[in-house]
C-alpha cells in the first residue's frame, strides 16, 4: 500500500482497526477521535467524521474525493500520511526525558563501537557532551546508555578519556562503586631497615611485612626453552625407533631406545616421586598376603637419599613445568586472572580495562596522571584529569593491579601459567627510565621508586598480599565476574555492570 503525505491528516483503515493521531498532534480537539476501534469502523475526513459500513474482515476504504493530492483525487485505499509528522516522531515524542536521553545516547555511542578504534575518539565528543547536558539537567543516565558509553570510551585506549567519562558518569548518579575501595589499602610500612620515603612506623605492619613470602618466582623463558629441548630429544628417538631401517639406522635404533627411556623416567620419577611411593605402598599393603617376606621388609626409599636430588623436581622440574606451559589450555583460569585486574583496577579507581595488565601501560598511566597540559584539538578536549598517582599509595595501586592476576592465580594453583609476576618489577623499571627522559616527572618519581632489589622486593610483597586480601575479600564479585568472562561475550561495559551490581 501507498504511503503519501498531504494535509492534514493520516487516515488509515484496516480489517480490524484504524490507525490515527491523538488530537493534540492535529491541533484539532473537535474531531472525534474516540470511535477509532472495533466495531463499526469510522474514518477521519476535512468534514469530520464519517461511518464506513465495511465487514471486519475486509478493508475500510477512503471515500474517494474526500481528500485531493496535487490538485488529483485520491484514490481508494490509500493511506494518507500527516505532513511533517511521522510515526518515529510521535513514538519519541511519548517517551519520558530519561528515556529519551537514553535512547539518543546509545545510539551515538553504537555509532562509535561500529565505526571502530580509528574514529572512536572523534566520535565520542557527542556522547560526552550529551551526558553533560544530562548532569547539568539532573537527568541520570540508564543502565543500557552507560554500558554503551563505556564499550565506546574503552575503543580509545585512553586513560584520560576514560577518567573523564566515568567522573561525568559519576557525578551523573549512575556509577557509585568506581573506586569505592581507595580507603582499604594499607600504605607501606617503613622499617628501620628499609629506608623508603614512604610509609609508617607501625611495628606491627613492619612485622607483617617481614612475615610475608616472597612474590612467586617465573622463568617461563627457561621452562619453555627446557620442556622444547626435551620434546626435541624425544622425538628425535621416536623417529629413529619408528624410520631407522628405512634409512639404514638399525644400529642406531637400541641407542635411542636407551636415551628415550631414561628421558622419560627421569621426569616421571623427579617430579612424580612421592605419587609414586604412596602408590606402590597401597599396592603392597593390598597384596601383602601375596608377597614373598623378603619384599614385606622393604621400605620405599626417601627423596632425601636418591642421587642427583631425583623426587624433589630440582632435576627436571623445569622441562614439566615447561610442558606445563605449553600443553595446558585453560580458559577457567585466563578468565579469573582477568577478572581479578579488572576488579582491582575498578575498586581502587583506576581507568584502566585491560584484561591482561602490562607495565608499559601502567608506566604510562603514572606519567599521564602528572600532565596538567590538554591539546588544543577538539577530539582532545575530551580528556579529563587523572587522579595524581606519583605518590605513595598511587605508586603502590598500580602496583596491585599489575600483581592481582598473580595473587588470584598463586591462591587456586600451584604454577603460574596465565599470570606473569615479572611486569610487576618491570613496571618499577620502565617507571625509572621515563622518568628520566621526561624532566617535568623526574623529581617525583625518584622520590617514590624504591632505592634497590630488596626494597623492590619489600614493596612487591606488600602489594601482592594487598591484592590478595581485596580479592579474597570480594570473592563473590570477582567469581561473577570471572564466570560472565568465561561466557566470551562480556564486553568492558558488561564487567562494569556486574562491578555495579546491576
Amino acid at each position: 500500500m501507498n504511503c503519501q503525505k498531504i494535509t492534514p491528516f493520516l487516515v488509515m483503515c484496516t480489517s480490524s482497526q484504524v490507525l490515527a493521531f491523538t488530537p493534540p498532534l492535529f491541533n484539532m480537539p473537535s474531531l472525534k477521535l474516540s470511535t477509532y476501534f472495533h466495531g463499526d469502523n469510522m474514518i477521519l475526513t476535512k468534514q469530520g467524521t464519517q461511518k464506513i459500513a465495511t465487514s471486519r474482515n475486509s478493508r475500510a476504504r477512503i471515500p474517494t474525493g474526500v481528500f485531493e493530492r496535487n490538485g488529483s483525487v485520491m484514490e481508494s485505499g490509500e493511506m494518507i500520511l500527516a505532513k511533517d509528522n511521522r510515526l518515529l516522531d510521535i513514538a519519541f515524542s511519548s517517551l519520558d526525558d530519561k528515556d529519551k536521553y537514553e535512547t539518543v545516547l546509545t545510539g551515538l555511542c553504537a555509532k562509535v563501537i561500529d565505526g571502530g578504534a580509528a574514529t572512536a575518539t572523534a566520535g565520542l565528543v557527542d556522547p560526552i557532551r550529551l551526558i553533560e547536558e544530562m548532569n547539568s539537567s539532573g537527568i541520570v543516565a540508564g543502565q543500557r546508555g552507560i554500558i554503551s558509553l563505556i564499550d565506546a570510551t574503552a575503543l580509545t585506549s585512553d586513560a584520560r578519556v576514560m577518567a573523564n567519562v566515568l567522573s561525568l558518569a559519576i557525578r551523573n548518579g549512575a556509577l557509585y562503586n568506581f573506586g569505592c575501595l581507595q580507603g582499604e589499602i594499607t600504605p607501606f610500612p617503613r622499617a628501620s631497615t628499609s629506608p623508603f620515603t614512604f610509609g609508617n612506623q607501625n611495628n606491627k605492619l613492619v612485622e607483617k611485612l617481614l612475615s610475608l613470602p616472597s612474590v612467586p618466582d617465573d622463568d617461563r623463558a627457561a621452562e619453555v626453552s627446557s620442556a622444547l629441548a626435551f620434546s626435541a630429544v624425544v622425538a628425535a628417538c621416536v623417529v629413529v625407533n619408528i624410520f631407522g631401517g628405512l634409512f639404514g639406522l638399525d644400529d642406531l635404533t637400541p641407542i635411542a631406545n636407551l636415551i628415550l627411556g631414561i628421558a622419560v623416567t627421569t621426569v616421571i620419577v623427579d617430579n612424580f616421586f612421592d605419587v609414586l611411593v604412596m602408590g606402590g605402598s597401597a599396592v603392597a599393603k593390598m597384596n601383602e598376603d601375596k608377597l614373598p617376606d623378603a619384599a614385606k621388609n622393604v621400605n620405599a626409599p626417601k627423596k632425601e637419599d636418591m642421587p642427583l636430588g631425583i623426587g624433589t623436581g630440582s632435576l627436571t622440574g623445569t622441562v614439566a613445568r615447561g610442558l606445563s606451559r605449553l600443553l595446558s589450555v585453560n580458559t577457567e583460569r585466563d578468565c579469573q586472572c582477568e577478572a581479578a585486574a579488572i576488579f582491582v583496577a575498578y575498586a581502587l579507581g583506576l581507568p584502566c580495562f585491560a584484561f591482561q595488565p602490562n607495565s608499559l601501560e601502567g608506566a604510562a598511566l603514572v606519567i599521564d596522571s602528572m600532565r596538567e597540559e590538554s591539546s588544543a584539538i577538539e577530539e582532545c578536549k575530551i580528556q579529563g584529569q587523572l587522579d595524581y598517582l606519583a605518590t605513595d599509595v598511587g605508586l603502590l595501586k598500580v602496583l596491585m593491579w599489575l600483581i592481582a592476576p598473580v595473587a588470584m592465580e598463586s591462591g587456586k594453583y600451584p604454577q603460574l601459567i596465565s599470570s606473569d609476576p615479572r611486569e610487576a618489577r618491570v613496571f618499577l623499571s620502565r617507571l625509572n627510565e621515563k622518568s628520566n627522559s621526561i624532566q617535568f616527572a623526574k623529581q617525583a618519581i625518584e622520590e617514590i621508586l624504591p632505592e634497590d632489589d630488596a626494597q623492590s622486593d619489600d614493596f612487591l610483597k606488600w602489594a601482592l598480599s594487598e591484592a590478595d586480601t581485596l580479592l579474597r575479600n570480594n570473592k563473590k564479585v570477582v567469581d561473577n565476574l570471572s564466570e560472565a568472562l568465561a561466557g566470551g561475550a562480556a564486553t568492558i561495559g558488561d564487567c562494569v555492570a556486574i562491578l555495579e551490581g546491576w
